[in-house]
C-alpha cells in the first residue's frame, strides 16, 4: 500500500494540495472561532496552526515557482523557509501600513489572521493559474512508514520529552539517560551499516538533533538562561502593545524573526510565548544539520556526512547556547539554506534560484545582527579570493608554492560547484545588511560592529595568545578540577587537531577534487575567525562557542578527512600496508567511536556517571545541588531559573507602576543575574543595576532583588570584566550592606527589599 509524499505536497495535482490548504485554513478558522465562544478542542488550534503557518505559504510558493522534484530535503526546508520569510514580510508590512489606515493595534489576531488568509487565497489562486498542470506526485510505501529501524528513530524526541517531564516533576534522569545511550547506539549502528539503511541518514541527523534540543530547553516549565530571556523581553512588548516600536535602542529589538514571528505564532495559534520560544523556533533550528548534510554529502558521501554532523550535533552549543538564542538559530536556518543553493544541493533555474537566494539572504539578515555581519565578510572574504584565482599570475604563484588546486574547481566548472558569488549578490546583501541596521532600533546593532572593529584593533597586538586576558584561550587553556575534566580538554584540542590537519591537507589538495576553491576559502576563512575569537579577549558579535559551532558549518567534514589520514599514514608508513576502501571504513567506525565519548563528554553523561565536574543541567540537575562545589552550584543558576525566581520578578513586576523610571539593584553577573527580571519581570535591562561589595549607596525607592542562589546558597553573581566571564561571590558582605534595607516580599527562596 502506498501512500502521497506529505513532504513533497508541491508535486501532488493542484486540486489536491488546494484541497488540503483549504481545509487546513477552514479547521484553524474553525478553532479559533470555537476558542472565541468558549469551546476549546485542546492541541487543535495548535497544531493546525503551526502547520498553517510553517508549511503552507512555502509550498504555494514552490508551486508558483515550478520548483518540483526537489527530494525530501530541499523540498521540506524551501517550504518552511519560504514560509517564515512571507510571515516575516507581512507582519512587517501590517505593522507599519495599518497604523496609517486607523488601525492601531495591527499586530493583533484580527488583522494578523485577516491578512495572513488573504495572503494564502491569493497564493492559491495564483499557484493555480501557474502551476495547473503538473501532477507527478512521489508515493512512499507504508511498510517503510512502519519499518523497525524507522519507528526506533521515532521512538527518540519521546524519551526527551518524556526524560524532561520525570526531571522536571520527579527528579529521576533515568530516562534522558537511557535517550543518550540510544543517540549513542545509532551512530554505532549506522557506522557499522547495521539495522538504519542508508536513506535514513537525514533522518536520524533530524531526530538525533531535535531530540537532543529539546532535552535542554524542555527542563523547567519557563525559559533557560541566554539571550532568549531579552528576545522574551521584546517579544512580549510586541505582544503586549499589540505593535512594534523599531525605534527602541537595543539590538535585540532589531530581529522580525523575534518581534514580528514570535506575537504571529502565539495570536495564530494561541501558544504561550514561553513555548513557543522552548518548542518552535528550536524545531526549525533543527534542520540545519539536514541541510549540511546534503552539502557535506556531495563532497564526500554519505557515512563522511553523517559523521560530519553527528560532530556538528554533538557540541553543546547546539542545544544549550544557539537553542537558547532563537535569533541566532533562526538565522542559521537561513544561512544553511543559502549554503545549500550556494553549494548546488539541486539543480534549478537561473532566475528561480536567485530569487530563493534572496528571499533567503534579506531573512536572514532581519533574523540576527551578528550572523549576518559574518556572513557578509565571509561573502567578501571568499568573492575576493575566487577573484584573484582567476587571474593567470596568480595561478602560476599558487603552483609555484605547490597547491596545486584543481583548476576546475577554481573556475566553478565542477559539478557540485553550485552558484557563484556574483558582485550583484554581494552589493545587495552588504545593502540590505547595512541599512537594515542602520535605521533600525537607532543603529544599535550597527553601532555593536563598529565597536567590536575598534576593540580588535586595540587589543589584537597585546592579547593575543595571553590566556590572563583572552577569554577563548582562557576558556581552552584553563586548569581542570579532574582527570575526566582533563581528558574532555584533550578531546577538544585533538578534535581541533584533526579540523587543522583536515583543512591544511585539503588546502594542499591532498583530496584532489573534494572540496571545490569556494568551499574552501569559506572554511580558510571561518577557521581564521575561530583563531581570532580564541585570540582577542572580547567579541561583539558573538563569543568563541558560538563562533566554534558557526565555523563547523563548513569545517566540520575535515574533522573526519583528519581522522582518515592519520589512519591511513599509520596503515602506509607504519604498517606498510596498502590502502584500500576497507581501511577507509574502519577508519570512519573508529572515528566515530571516539566521537561518541566525545559525545557523551559534551552531553555531561561521563560526567553524571562519575559524579563529579557536572555540565549538564538536564541529566546533573539534583547532582548539581546536591554534591556540587560552589562553582557548580554557581554554573547551575547561570543557565536555570528556579521558579521562586519567576514568582518574584513578577510580583515586582506589577508592583512597579512605572517600570521605565524605577531603579531594581541584583547580583547580575554578566547578565545571567537579569534573566528573571527582564522576560517574566519585564523591567527594562537599562533600569537593572549592579549588586556586589561595592555597592555602597542606592537611590531612594529603588529596588534589591535577592535571587534564589542568593538566600538559599548564599552565592552571588559578579563579572570579571577583563575576560568578561561570570564569576561566583559570597553574599555575605553584600548581606551586611543591605541588612536595614524593607523586606517587602520573601517566597521563602527569592527576596525583594525597598531602599
Amino acid at each position: 500500500m502506498k501512500i502521497l509524499n506529505p513532504l513533497q505536497m508541491n508535486d501532488w495535482d493542484i486540486k489536491e494540495t488546494l484541497i488540503l490548504v483549504i481545509s487546513i485554513q477552514l479547521g484553524l478558522l474553525g478553532s479559533i472561532g470555537l476558542d472565541f465562544i468558549g469551546f476549546n478542542i485542546p492541541i487543535l488550534r495548535q497544531l493546525l496552526g503551526f502547520i498553517y503557518l510553517s508549511f503552507i505559504p512555502g509550498v504555494l510558493l514552490l508551486r508558483i515557482l515550478k520548483l518540483h522534484k526537489l527530494g525530501d530535503i530541499e523540498t521540506s526546508m524551501y517550504a518552511i523557509g519560504l514560509s517564515l520569510s512571507t510571515l516575516m514580510f507581512a507582519g512587517f508590512s501590517v505593522n507599519l501600513i495599518y497604523p496609517l489606515l486607523g488601525f492601531e493595534r495591527p499586530i493583533s489576531l484580527v488583522p494578523l489572521i485577516v491578512t495572513i488568509s488573504a495572503i494564502m487565497l491569493i497564493l492559491c489562486i495564483l499557484s493555480y493559474m501557474v502551476d495547473k498542470d503538473f501532477s507527478n506526485p512521489s508515493t512512499v510505501k507504508v511498510s517503510e512508514i512502519l519499518s523497525p529501524s524507522l519507528l526506533f528513530l521515532c521512538l527518540i524526541p519521546f524519551l526527551s520529552i518524556f526524560g524532561t517531564y520525570l526531571v522536571n516533576f520527579h527528579h529521576t534522569n533515568i530516562i534522558l539517560m537511557l535517550m543518550i545511550v540510544v543517540i549513542a547506539m545509532i551512530v554505532l549502528l549506522i557506522s557499522f551499516d547495521k539495522f538504519i539503511p542508508s536513506k535514513l541518514y537525514p533522518f536520524a541527523i533530524w531526530i538525533m538533533t531535535i531530540s537532543l534540543i529539546w532535552h535542554n530547553t524542555l527542563i523547567s516549565p519557563y525559559l533557560n538562561i541566554f539571550d532568549v530571556t531579552r528576545e522574551y523581553y521584546f517579544t512580549k512588548l510586541v505582544i503586549d502593545n499589540n505593535y512594534w516600536n523599531f525605534t527602541l535602542d537595543n539590538n535585540y529589538n532589531a530581529v522580525l524573526c523575534n518581534v514580528i514571528l514570535g506575537p504571529i505564532y502565539h495570536y495564530i495559534c494561541n501558544i504561550d510565548l514561553t513555548w513557543i520560544l522552548k518548542i518552535i523556533y528550536q524545531f526549525f533550528f533543527s534542520f540545519v544539520p539536514v541541510g549540511l548534510y546534503r552539502i557535506f554529502e556531495k563532497r564526500t558521501d554519505n557515512k563522511m556526512a553523517f559523521v560530519s554532523c553527528f560532530l556538528f550535533l554533538s557540541i553543546q552549543p547546539v542545544y544549550t547556547v544557539i537553542s537558547s538564542t532563537t535569533k541566532q538559530s533562526t538565522s542559521e536556518f537561513f544561512f544553511a539554506l543559502i549554503l545549500m543553493l550556494l553549494f548546488n544541493t539541486v539543480s534549478m533555474k537561473k532566475m528561480k534560484e536567485s530569487f530563493l537566494l534572496i528571499v533567503f539572504s534579506v531573512s536572514m539578515v532581519i533574523s540576527h545582527y551578528g550572523t549576518s555581519y559574518l556572513v557578509l565578510a565571509s561573502f567578501i572574504f571568499v568573492f575576493t579570493l575566487l577573484q584573484l584565482q582567476q587571474n593567470k599570475m596568480i595561478m602560476k604563484k599558487w603552483e609555484k608554492i605547490n597547491l596545486n588546486i584543481n583548476k576546475n574547481s577554481f573556475y566553478a566548472k565542477n559539478s557540485i560547484a553550485g552558484k557563484p558569488i556574483s558582485f550583484n549578490f554581494l552589493i545587495l546583501f552588504l545593502v540590505v545588511t547595512l541599512t537594515w541596521y542602520i535605521f533600525i532600533s537607532s543603529s544599535s546593532a550597527f553601532y555593536s560592529i563598529v565597536s567590536l572593529f575598534n576593540h580588535i584593533k586595540n587589543t589584537i597586538f597585546t592579547d593575543f595568545l595571553d590566556p590572563d586576558s583572552s577569554r577563548g584561550l582562557y576558556l581552552l587553556l584553563r586548569d581542570r578540577p579532574s582527570v575526566l575534566a582533563t581528558i574532555y580538554k584533550y578531546f577538544h584540542i585533538g578534535i581541533q587537531f584533526l579540523i587543522s590537519l583536515g583543512l591544511l591537507m585539503s588546502l594542499f589538495n591532498y583530496r584532489r577534487g573534494k572540496f571545490e576553491s569556494k568551499y574552501l576559502f569559506f572554511s580558510l576563512y571561518f577557521f581564521m575567525l575561530n583563531l581570532a575569537a580564541i585570540a582577542v579577549s572580547y567579541l561583539a558579535v558573538m563569543n568563541p562557542s558560538r563562533l566554534y559551532h558557526l565555523s563547523l558549518f563548513f569545517l566540520a567534514p575535515f574533522s573526519v578527512f583528519g581522522a582518515v589520514i592519520i589512519y591511513k599514514l599509520a596503515i602506509s608508513k607504519i604498517l606498510k600496508m596498502p590502502w584500500t576502501y576497507e581501511h577507509k571504513k574502519k577508519s570512519l567506525r573508529i572515528f566515530s567511536i571516539i566521537l561518541i565519548f566525545y559525545f557523551l563528554f559534551n552531553v555531561g553523561f561521563i560526567f553524571e556517571i562519575a559524579n563529579e565536574s557536572f555540565t549538564s543541567i538536564s541529566i546533573s540537575q539534583d547532582n548539581f545541588k546536591n554534591l556540587g562545589s560552589d562553582d557548580d552550584i554557581s554554573t547551575f543558576y547561570y543557565n536555570y531559573m528556579p521558579e521562586q525566581d519567576i514568582f518574584s520578578a513578577e510580583w515586582l513586576s506589577n508592583r512597579i507602576l512605572d517600570k521605565d523610571e524605577a531603579i531594581v539593584y541584583a547580583t547580575l553577573g554578566h547578565g545571567q543575574g537579569k534573566a528573571s527580571l527582564i522576560s517574566y519581570g519585564m523591567i527594562p535591562p537599562n533600569r537593572l543595576r549592579m549588586l556586589n561589595d561595592n555597592t555602597k549607596t542606592m537611590e531612594e525607592g529603588a529596588y534589591i532583588y535577592l535571587h534564589y542562589v542568593n538566600v538559599i546558597e548564599n552565592i552571588g553573581f559578579d563579572q570579571d570584566i577583563k575576560l568578561g566571564r561570570p564569576i561566583n561571590v559570597k553574599m555575605d558582605n553584600i548581606f551586611a550592606n543591605i541588612k536595614n534595607k524593607n523586606k517587602i516580599y520573601d517566597n521563602n527562596g527569592s527576596e525583594i527589599l525597598l531602599n
